[in-house]
């Protein structure tokens, strides 16, 4: 309970005692100076917990609800349970008892000091707190009370209301909710019968009652029992600047803060006016009431809070404005947003050191530059901190009006100073913060700036007051004479902390190096690494990550200028020390996995580099550390190159990933292929971004040196040139706008179309798309225009650092299609942030996703989908893309003979797999001329399961031979297992240990499992099972495993009859004695004449090979011995058949003719073959039905390729007047392809087929498929782009509708109705609206349905036809009394007679069906009535 106590905010400690004795003197609520013990309150409850809830007041009072402050009922049950664990009262959780959002009315129970400054304010709902002002005599009906459920009855509730003499009673039908209320549950309840002069009420808890009641002055209410939560009718007595002052109950007072007024209303209240208030506080003692206006508190609301809590709490908002002031409480804000938020008096901006705050500058000083935060915070900016360096002239850089950022070096809240910085070196600073003397560890390094330089050494400053000394021999690792002569005052330099004393305030430091330019030369910066004066260089490409920024960057360097984020990117004795400033290596730099030599490189390892040279062949790419690699020209992109001169620049930074290495050499080849990389392929609004502080850094330093770029407002026109849309001459003056300067030509390029001079620009929203077009280009930005609205911003022309640069795409005046991230972004100075839409994200990002990841594991278990199957095995994608296999002896454990495992899989079926291996294929992705021994791993898996079980047949090998026990068997999966001597052999031997050796492959029989390890058998007897074989091959095979049936290697008689001849199992001499008899015997069979039946077998020797690195290959091979015909006996003479059998044979052909000629003539049957298809298609070629059947025969048979020849067939075939039935051959096609062909295969179908079918029929068939087969994400995306494509179609809109219903999206369906309100004309919006409510009937709120009926009835109330349809649903999905008065409300409508009488009729039919006696009469009553009224009406 302790650490969910928040502090009392905002002065709640200080209480005063003193009365208001002037009610005018009291304009604004302070209840936080009168809160004292006794006071009542209405609150709301923020949160419930087991033991406490959370209450919210008014004014930001947050308050605690103990457990044992609800009533004394519920109180003695927790103590009954605490005292006996046997309690036979069960005790309610507070939750159940109190919901979030229900409003309360409390007393202050306790104000507990917790430290020093706050409070804690606990609160009681108790009733004989809340209610003890009032008593028996005073109750009258119509008040509005609060009490607690003190015991449940059978009729009803007994309800504690804390008056002692009286027992208030609530029946069961009185209350809110159908639910039995619980044994102190709180409640809000009117008093509806005062019986006994008080001593017994009746209550209430009808909603509408509840809402209606108000206090009146019958009731007899008093200052002394006025309780919180009552709604009241006041008059306005008196409107101030803080509130109201408002009368009651005829006589007394009672005051509406500004908090607490209607905001809608809040500036048209006047004296006088009647208003509807609810009581917020009642002060006992001082009896000051609060009351509030506030909508949400007052009927048809007034019980339960929606919103009790926000999620924007601790956000920071810039940018709100101050709405109204009031100088006792607070201040009213409007944020950016619309919202109205209200800061207390007590509430003090808090500027801290680590935040970045901008700024306008106000005045120039000689001191300094004065800058406005906001429009009561001003600060300095020193002299010394204007810019990195002591500026001569600061008034060219600096002028009013000028937006600066900033950062916060001190805050004296005592003076009210507010001293700033703008050094880029501390502004930028990513080292730790010294905000304070403990924030200095010996070790930690920060920025600081040098405020004194003595002999002894340089005191260096941070924020705040923390400084410290810098030894003298601590400035450099060289002695230094004249510190004077190396730094000076305001220089920023990165210390060290050596010591550090947080008690006395004493630091020492060490400085770290800085950077100074020396000399220029052609080629880059001859610098020196000061203190110590080592020279080193900063050649011109490493400036910048952007090319075109390393130029003007080596321009205005000059010698003397420091230059920060330096990294150092090599050391030789050659070259001396190189650095670096571009950003994406010194991360790379940063990283300590980086390869520091040759050796560290890897296969496939990303890196980023530059390049150093081009070359005809390919590009050289550098590497930090002096590494550099070769990309050949067929890897310096994805697509195909011709030069390689115009692909690259020398300096470039680009990612390469290494594709192989030449260790003889020391050489290795990298790849520069976007496809085939994973690193920087997003971040090009990072490099936009830092690319533009580049250049914005290149003109600052322009500006501080005097040679400033003015704004060009005119142009003068020297030269005339075509430019369209706009007239000009030589010598006329014209408004241009700047789209880019070019230091190194000295240019400036601008345009003069007048949409981008015009001074109005239209406001852009965020995720507008819009199209773009180009005004200026270069190799790594491009300046665009957006659209018509006159905004001009700036784009990166390369998404990846390794992107060639498409110059067709981002010629001046092409178009580009964007989308608008920001509207004003402050990186990129106010300009729009924009990105360009990706024309192949799609499939771009399938590339990468399925390069990420292709190795697997050996034994990973994934999920793969079937590509292709065929009868020895079946081809599977593994989920990083990469295709493996299946053979068809990894697929049933047990197959039935004369199945083909490999049918039961689908093709497009998902299934769960195991990786057992891999084999190696050659490879078609290089030729075989340049890459001979190119070859492909493709891995194996199994769908078998990965366990072994009594009665397995496996093959293990021989791992430890042990005398006198057995032998040691590594089965597989990793397993181990024992045979012992007596199961080696069927007969006894003396040595039986003596045929096996260490590391030979034997075959076992699982006997069981013992202690994790597998006893197995090695006698023949087990694992020889007559007329089938089951062997697993489990282990690494090195050479072919011989299989053989023969009776001298079984040692058991001849499984197959020797009367089939076999020719493998006769030896060399038996064949031989074959060859010769061949003849004797071909002779002798001419003799007896044919043999009628003889069967051949397969052959016996089955030859296996499985490579694998795996222990666990998974290979099965399967013998079954093939059924024997039995041989019939040789006739030698053929039977005479006599003249009667001869004409019963005739008899029974021509029987068998007539059936087959009736099966071809009668259409009804379906055809069981191809070729009874292929001839009914010759009668009927434009049948879809027979075509679609034709499909459906291949698919039986999963023959997925036959399929879809006969749909290609199909569609060529049928005539192209026949457009439904190409139609159905099309969603034929399209269902194929979803069950068993890929998302790619399924897309080009669709696409082929709004080609050559209605788009939008072709659509709505997709759109169908995908809902049935449970594709909501792609039904969804479809359907969306539906709507934007068909949005003057009304059926887009009703079949998107029926599918977001289905989905329980009735929120969306609602979105989607408006949508199509605005999209369709209005003679169509009936008809829409009807169907849709019929559709939120069937399968959405039936509520909301009848209310989308009234409301169209009530338009249109004359359509008879929308009545009928409602009548209709209302029958089906409504209750009886709302059919009936559906049908009274049609049968009065002012419509012709005859269409009334339909409706009598309707009505009465209903009635018979579903009402009684009475109700049928009625009916005809009313149409007596009617009849009469009618009559009356022709008679007058």
């Amino acid at each position: 309970m302790a650490s969910m106590e928040e502090d009392f905010p905002r002065g709640g400690t200080e209480k005063k005692n003193t009365e208001s004795k002037n009610v005018k003197a009291r304009d604004v609520d302070n209840l936080f100076e009168n809160l004292k013990i006794g006071t009542l309150m209405l609150g709301c409850v923020k949160e419930v917990s087991d033991f406490e809830a959370v209450v919210g007041f008014s004014s930001g009072l947050v308050g605690y609800l103990p457990i044992f402050n609800i009533c004394d009922s519920y109180t003695s049950i927790l103590k009954d349970n605490l005292d006996s664990e046997d309690s036979l009262k069960e005790v309610v959780p507070l939750p159940q008892l109190l919901t979030p959002g229900m409003l309360i009315r409390c007393v202050v129970s306790s104000l507990d000091s917790i430290k020093e400054g706050h409070t804690s304010l606990k609160v009681s709902i108790n009733p004989k707190g809340v209610n003890k002002v009032l008593s028996s005599g005073s109750l009258k009906p119509g008040m509005t009370l609060s009490g607690c459920v003190e015991s449940v009855e059978d009729h009803g509730f007994l309800v504690d209301i804390g008056i002692s003499g009286t027992k208030a009673f609530l029946p069961k039908q009185s209350t809110s909710s159908k639910k039995d209320l619980n044994v102190g549950q709180y409640m809000t309840i009117l008093i509806e019968e005062v019986k006994n002069d008080g001593r017994v009420v009746r209550l209430s808890q009808d909603p509408q009652a509840l809402g209606k009641a108000c206090a009146e002055t019958q009731q007899g209410w008093t200052l002394d029992t006025l309780l919180p939560g009552l709604l009241i009718r006041a008059h306005i007595k008196r409107v101030t600047p803080h509130g109201l002052i408002v009368t009651y109950l005829s006589s007394f007072t009672g005051m509406v803060d500004f908090l607490h007024l209607d905001e809608d209303k809040a500036s048209t209240y006047n004296t006088g006016d009647e208003v509807l208030a609810r009581v917020l506080y009642v002060e006992p003692s001082t009896r000051h009431v609060g009351l509030s206006l506030r909508r949400h508190l007052l009927p048809p609301g007034g019980a339960v809070l929606d919103d009790v809590s926000s999620e924007r709490v601790s956000e920071v908002v810039q940018g709100c404005k101050m709405s109204a002031l009031h100088h006792h409480s607070g201040a009213l804000m409007k944020m950016p947003d619309g919202t109205t938020a209200f800061v207390h008096v007590s509430t003090k901006p808090v500027l801290t050191q680590m935040y970045y705050t901008h700024g306008t500058v106000t005045d120039l000083q000689k001191h300094g530059a004065y800058v406005r935060i906001t429009n009561h915070i001003k600060g300095l900016i020193p002299k010394i901190h204007l810019a990195d360096v002591v500026l001569k002239n600061p008034e060219k850089l600096f002028t009013s009006g000028l937006k600066v950022k900033c950062r916060v070096l001190s805050v004296d809240a005592q003076q009210k100073k507010l001293c700033l910085t703008r050094k880029k070196a501390l502004v930028e600073s990513t080292l730790p913060l010294f905000l304070s003397y403990a924030d200095t560890r010996v070790g930690r390094v920060s920025h600081g700036f040098i405020v004194c330089v003595k002999d002894f050494g340089c005191i260096v400053r941070f924020y705040e007051d923390v400084k410290g000394l810098v030894p003298k021999a601590e400035l450099s690792t060289e002695y230094v004479a004249n510190p004077e002569e190396l730094f000076f005052v305001g220089q920023v330099v990165q210390a060290k902390v050596l010591d550090c004393d947080e008690e006395k305030k004493m630091l020492l430091f060490i400085l770290t190096f800085q950077i100074k330019v020396r000399r220029k030369v052609l080629d880059g910066l001859e610098v020196s690494i000061v203190p110590e004066e080592v020279p080193a260089f900063i050649p011109t490409v490493h400036l910048s990550d952007h090319v075109t920024n390393c130029l003007p960057l080596w321009m205005v360097l000059e010698e003397g200028d420091t230059i920060s984020n330096i990294m150092c990117l090599s050391k030789t004795k050659k070259k001396g020390i190189t650095l670096t400033k571009k950003p994406l290596l010194k991360a790379c730099l940063e990283d300590d996995g980086i390869p520091k030599n040759f050796s560290e490189l890897q296969v496939g390892m990303q890196m980023f580099g530059w390049v150093k040279n081009i070359m005809p062949y390919g590009v050289f790419v550098d590497f930090p550390y002096e590494l550099f690699g070769l990309a050949p020209k067929a890897a310096m992109g994805d697509q195909f190159i011709t030069d390689t001169s115009t692909v690259f620049d020398i300096g470039q930074t680009v990612v390469a990933k290494v594709t192989n290495l030449d260790e003889k050499k020391s050489r290795f080849l990298v790849s520069l292929r976007v496809s085939e990389l994973s690193l920087s392929e997003e971040g090009s609004q990072a490099r936009l971004i830092q690319g533009l502080k580049e250049r914005k850094a290149i003109f600052e330093m322009m500006t501080c040196r005097g040679m400033s770029v003015d704004q060009l407002s005119e142009a003068t026109v020297l030269i005339c040139v075509n430019v369209s849309g706009v007239n000009v001459s030589p010598g006329c003056k014209l408004t241009a706008v700047i789209l880019h300067v070019d230091l190194s030509k000295s240019e400036v390029h601008v345009s003069l179309l007048p949409e981008l001079t015009a001074a109005t620009r239209k406001k852009l929203e965020k995720d507008s798309k819009l199209t773009a077009t180009i005004q200026y280009t270069d190799k790594d930005f491009a300046v665009v225009s957006l659209g018509d609205t006159g905004h001009l911003t700036i784009i990166p022309t390369r998404t990846h650092l390794n992107d060639i640069l498409n110059s067709k795409k981002f010629l001046v005046g092409s178009c580009l299609n964007v989308t608008v991230e920001e509207p004003s972004s402050e990186e990129l100075g106010g300009l729009p942030l924009v990105e360009c839409q990706k024309q192949d994200a799609t499939r771009g990002t399938q590339k990468r996703e399925q390069r990420k990841s292709k190795s697997t594991d050996l034994g990973e278990v994934m999920t793969v989908t079937v590509k292709k199957v065929k009868p020895m095995d079946v081809v599977v994608m593994l989920p990083s893309g990469t295709a493996g296999s299946i053979h068809v002896s990894q697929i049933e454990e047990s197959p039935v003979v004369g199945s083909f495992p490999t049918s039961s899989l689908k093709v497009g079926s998902k299934v769960e797999a195991r990786v057992i291996g891999g084999h190696t294929v050659h490879g078609h992705k290089f030729l075989p001329i340049s890459h001979p021994y190119f070859k492909v791993s493709l891995p194996e898996l199994t769908l078998l399961p990965r366990y072994l079980e009594q009665g397995v047949i496996t093959m293990a090998k021989v791992r430890k031979i042990v005398p006198h026990m057995g032998l040691f068997l590594q089965l597989p999966f990793g397993n181990s297992g024992l045979a012992s001597v007596m199961d080696l052999s069927d007969e006894f031997t003396d040595n039986p240990l003596e045929p096996y050796k260490l590391g030979q492959l034997v075959r076992c029989y699982v006997i069981g499992e013992e202690n994790e390890n597998f006893n197995v058998s090695l006698r023949p007897s087990r694992y020889i099972i007559k007329h089938h074989f089951k062997i697993r091959l489990n282990l690494v095979v090195d050479q072919h495993v011989n299989l053989s049936l023969l009776s001298n290697d079984t040692g058991k008689p001849d499984l197959l009859p020797e009367s089939l001849e076999l020719p493998l199992r006769l030896t060399e001499e038996q064949k031989q004695e074959r060859d010769k008899k061949k003849n004797g015997q071909m002779i002798k069979k001419k003799k007896e004449g044919p043999v009628k039946g003889k069967s051949t077998e397969k052959k016996k020797t089955i030859k296996k090979t499985k490579k694998t690195e795996d222990n666990d290959s998974g290979v099965e091979v399967f013998f079954r011995e093939e059924e024997v015909m039995p041989l019939t006996p040789l006739s030698r003479q053929p039977m005479k058949k006599s003249r009667k059998e001869l004409k019963q044979a005739q008899q029974n052909a021509e029987q068998q003719l007539s059936k087959l000629e009736a099966e071809l003539m009668d259409t009804s049957v379906r055809p069981d073959s191809t070729a009874a298809f292929e001839r009914l298609l010759l009668s009927s070629p434009d049948s879809s039905l027979l075509w679609l059947q034709y499909m459906a025969f291949h698919l039986q048979a999963t023959q997925i390729e036959q399929a879809r020849a006969v749909g290609e067939r199909a569609l060529k075939t049928i005539s192209f007047r026949e457009e439904q039935e190409k139609l159905n051959v099309w969603v034929a096609m399209l269902n194929l392809e979803n069950m068993y062909g890929t998302q790619e295969s399924l897309q080009k179908v669709f696409e082929r087929a709004i080609q050559y079918c209605e788009p939008l029929h072709v659509y709505q068939q997709l759109a169908e498929i995908y809902a049935k087969s449970d594709k909501i994400k792609e039904a969804e995306n479809l359907y969306k782009s539906m709507v934007k494509r068909f949005k003057q179609e009304k059926a887009v809109y009703l079949s998107y509708g029926n599918f977001l219903l289905r989905q329980h999206q009735s929120d969306a369906a609602n979105a989607l109705l408006q949508r199509a309100l605005q999209s369709l004309s209005n003679k169509e919006h009936v008809d829409l609206i009807a169907k849709f409510a019929r559709l939120e009937f069937q399968y959405g709120n039936a509520e909301r349905a009848k209310s989308m009926f009234d409301k169209v009835l009530s338009t249109y109330p004359k359509r008879t036809d929308l009545w009928s349809v409602f009548i209709d649903l209302m029958v089906k999905h409504g209750s009886q009394k709302e059919v009936r008065e559906l049908f009274d409300r049609v049968i009065h409508l002012s419509v012709s007679v005859k269409k009334i009488k339909f409706f009598f009729k309707r009505y009465l039919e209903y009635e018979k069906k579903n009402g009684t006696p009475e109700t049928i009469q009625a009916v005809k009553q009313k149409a007596l009535e009617y009849v009469e009224s009618k009559g009356a009406e022709a008679a007058s």
